[in-house]
């Protein structure tokens, strides 16, 4: 709802006193501008004062709550105020330009809101936003205490409920410190976004979300969350974008009873820097008052359930425990798609790293450290209807005991473990399966003969300082030392997020296995040609036949959406002989095929190595005078809609194939024939894309 809107809302009773008499209880009184700064002193204010200097602030919250505040309006709280059993109930909304923030003033302590047991409608809360939008809320100190009372607290109530539930914009919370606040289910605790109501109620959705640099310690239920009553309403739209723009970052997360920091409903949220630690049933609480708290199950540190896009980097999370189940640092949850944990650094949880639900598909775990966890359902726990899950260049490095498998499969989307360091000192166990694809990881330690890898390293890593770091801050230790085995050993991954987990830029020269890219001495080949299409466009490419065009898939990329006949895009020079052509392939339809052609003279003269739906392989074509003939195939796994990297390289009359960084095939012809060339895509009766073309002598 639109803030004009709601201000006509709240209006309505005032007018409704002028015309026909006082009805019951008076309405809020108005801010007397808008643009007005308001201050608040518990010792030395008055609520008789005009609380617009600091020579004249107000005393109470309760003043504070009687104000519908407009645009542009700032209550500053004097720093080492206390107020007790009381609260901030917030009214009026600002616009995009000119939010209504709260912060403080003065030098000292964080102001302190102590709610204590006080409740409206049965509900507790230090400061609550309900219906409105543009606020921010800054450098608060946020508590309640323990009581015997069972009911719903949280520090900071974020709502939209009633018939002022509507789509809410620009909500930031940034530098409060909230602690010992214990709620009676798993919709309270620190920070809490609610879209509440029933069938037949109007839905809320928050667009702007900013959660940063708070800190949430010893709270019952769940430390940072984001919620929506869609997955209980039938008719209610929002059950995958109920938060757009979200972001979480930078918090300190501790003691926290059931989750640490939990994204609903949510599209493209980021969250990032934050620290979770001590999650699930770990409140410091006097049972014999506070006896009330939900019996928890399953519990994750920081996690995602319907949402898709969702990125997690340069997060910490550690002694999260097993209950009945789970207990990982990182969560797909059900409904959790195209995305991505990255840089992350987890150790001394007690589930593993890793779970992963049901109902997801292309989600990506990279570059992350996994350090001594404690693996109670092995290092990544996949269940069953899980899609397809991409797992590379992360360490995992155990030597504290644990012997459950350091790699799983489901048993439905298959799971690819490329370029990952496994340091396995105690005796971790791996998992062979049709659902798994492993290439070239590096094994050291118990079982590592046992993968089926064929492009695999087995030796030590030898870690700049031996490995064993202690948290994010020491994550140095697993950079490779000079002569590591697992520097330039590693294979092409397409869409790789471009750094590594200390921000290095990939590749330097052959990719390194592992989350450090080590700096080359020459850098990669310089390149003859090369195209991302990030320019949404596909200049000084030609094409014969098809439906070509740049779109967004996982980036822009170079699609034909066809479905019959042969088509053929090309690029490049005439007289290219021997060089290196590599592209990232996607077949989009059942059954389909996509590949890439050098020494392209003509529609009916090129060599073609592409990958086929239609069977599972990888072949090489020549294709002269109009005439198609395979040289080579060779069975390989070939999902449609998965990013392949193939690549061709051509020297005289011999011909290597690769996908995914492991040579497939070798073949060597008269030389006679077809002698240089141009480079190219081509599809022939289905849809494929091609991405981050290059072209190397």
């Amino acid at each position: 709802m639109k803030a004009v809107t709601l201000r006509k809302l709240l209006l309505l009773p005032l007018m409704a006193a002028l015309l026909f008499g006082p009805v019951g209880l008076m309405p809020a009184d108005r801010a007397s501008a808008a643009g007005t700064t308001y201050y608040v002193d518990a010792a030395a204010g008055s609520d008789t004062n005009g609380g617009t200097s600091t020579d004249s602030p107000w005393k109470s919250l309760a003043k504070v709550n009687s104000v519908v505040f407009d645009p542009g309006d700032r209550i500053l709280l004097k720093a080492g105020s206390v107020w007790n059993d009381t609260y901030l109930d917030l009214k009026g909304s600002g616009v995009e330009g000119s939010p209504i923030v709260v912060d403080r003033y003065g030098t000292g302590p964080k102001p302190l809101i102590n709610f204590g047991n006080t409740a409206v409608g049965g509900e507790g809360f230090g400061v609550r936003l309900r219906n409105v939008s543009y606020w921010e809320i800054n450098n608060l100190e946020i508590t309640s205490g323990q009581y015997a009372t069972d009911m719903r607290r949280s520090g900071i109530l974020v709502v939209g409920e009633g018939a002022g539930a509507g789509a809410f914009k620009h909500i930031y919370i940034k530098g409060n410190d909230i602690h010992d606040v214990f709620g009676t289910d798993r919709r309270t605790g620190g920070i809490n976004f609610h879209a509440r109501g029933g069938n037949t109620d109007p839905e809320s959705t928050w667009d702007d979300v900013l959660i940063e640099d708070n800190t949430v310690i010893n709270v019952a239920d769940t430390g940072i969350q984001v919620m929506t009553d869609a997955f209980a309403n039938t008719s209610w739209a929002h059950k995958f974008d109920a938060f757009t723009h979200l972001i979480i970052r930078g918090n300190y997360v501790e003691k926290i009873h059931r989750d640490g920091i939990l994204v609903r409903a949510s599209v493209s949220p980021l969250i990032e820097y934050n620290t979770t630690n001590k999650i699930g049933v770990s409140c410091d609480v006097n049972t014999s008052v506070v006896n009330y708290l939900d019996n928890i199950s399953f519990v994750a540190a920081q996690w995602a359930y319907y949402t898709t896009g969702a990125v997690f980097q340069h997060n910490e999370a550690f002694n999260t425990r097993v209950l009945q189940g789970d207990g990982q640092a990182w969560d797909f949850d059900i409904k959790v798609s195209d995305s991505i944990y990255q840089y992350n650094f987890s150790h001394h949880n007690e589930g593993g790293a890793l779970l992963v639900m049901d109902s997801t598909n292309n989600n990506i775990f990279r570059y992350n450290i996994s350090q001594n966890d404690y693996d109670a359902f092995g290092t990544f726990h996949l269940r069953p209807g899980g899609g397809n899950l991409y797992v590379y260049n992360n360490v995992i490095y155990r030597d504290n005991g644990i012997t459950t498998p350091l790699t799983k499969s489901s048993t439905s989307g298959m799971a690819y473990y490329s370029n990952n360091i496994f340091y396995n000192a105690a005796g971790g166990t791996y998992t062979n399966s049709s659902f798994i694809k492993y290439n070239h990881n590096l094994f050291y330690g118990a079982n590592s003969n046992v993968p089926n890898d064929p492009g695999k390293v087995v030796a030590d890593p030898q870690f700049q300082s031996g490995g064993g770091a202690s948290g994010i801050d020491t994550a140095s230790a697993y950079k490779l030392a000079e002569g590591s085995p697992a520097i330039n050993s590693g294979a092409v991954v397409g869409g790789n997020g471009s750094i590594d987990f200390f921000g290095n830029p990939l590749y330097s020269g052959a990719p390194d296995i592992g989350v450090y890219e080590a700096p080359g001495t020459g850098g990669p080949p310089a390149a003859l040609f090369e195209d991302n299409f990030e320019d949404g466009a596909a200049d000084g490419w030609a094409t014969v036949g098809g439906s070509w065009s740049v779109g967004t898939e996982e980036s822009l990329a170079f699609a034909q959406n066809g479905l019959y006949g042969e088509a053929i895009a090309y690029t490049g020079e005439a007289s290219w002989t021997d060089y290196t052509l590599e592209a990232d392939v996607k077949v989009k339809k059942l059954g389909g095929n996509g590949g890439i052609l050098f020494r392209y003279q003509d529609a009916n003269n090129f060599y073609m190595f592409r990958l086929n739906d239609t069977g599972s392989t990888a072949d090489l074509y020549k294709k002269t005078g109009g005439s198609l003939q395979m040289l080579a195939s060779v069975p390989v796994t070939v999902n449609p809609n998965q990013v392949y990297r193939l690549k061709a390289t051509v020297q005289g009359a011999s011909i290597t194939g690769s996908v995914d960084g492991t040579d497939l095939i070798s073949w060597t012809g008269s030389g006679a024939e077809l002698a240089a060339g141009k480079i190219g895509m081509r599809v022939h009766s289905g849809m494929a894309s091609f991405d981050n073309v290059r072209v190397t002598e």
